[in-house]
Parts: structure tokens; sequence; C-alpha cells
């Protein structure tokens, strides 16, 4: 099942940077978002992000998982 981000978050490609909107690239921003990104992405608030002069995320905080109640 495809997970889409909120609008103060976004998935990035650990391996590569690549940007996209959800997990499978359907909404993607970066081109060229593919299945080896989508294995490999990381949802991050947008706020911590920091880019490298090509545009792509180099760093960035990942938004933790909540704990079960």
């Amino acid at each position: 099942m495809n997970t889409f981000a909120s609008d103060d978050q976004v998935f990035v490609c650990g391996a590569c940077g690549k940007l996209s909107n959800d997990r499978y690239g359907t909404k993607k921003i970066s081109r060229g978002w593919d299945e080896s990104c989508m294995m490999h992405a990381v949802l991050v608030h947008k706020a911590s992000m920091v880019f490298d002069n090509s545009g792509l995320c180099v760093k960035a905080d990942a938004v933790k998982k909540e704990d079960p109640k």
C-alpha cells in the first residue's frame, strides 16, 4: 500500500537523495524516482532538509514512528 507524506514532510531516497511526496513515486518531486528509491525511502521533516548544489537532499531529520498506545 502506498504511503503519502503530510504537508510538512517528504520522502527522501536514502541512497541518492531524490524526493517524492509518496513512497511509490506517483507524486515524485525529483526526476528519476524509481523502485530503488522506494526501497530506500525515508520520511523526513521538510524544515530539516539540507541540499547539495544539484538539489539532492544530503541531510534531514527522519520522522519518528509514534509508540503504539
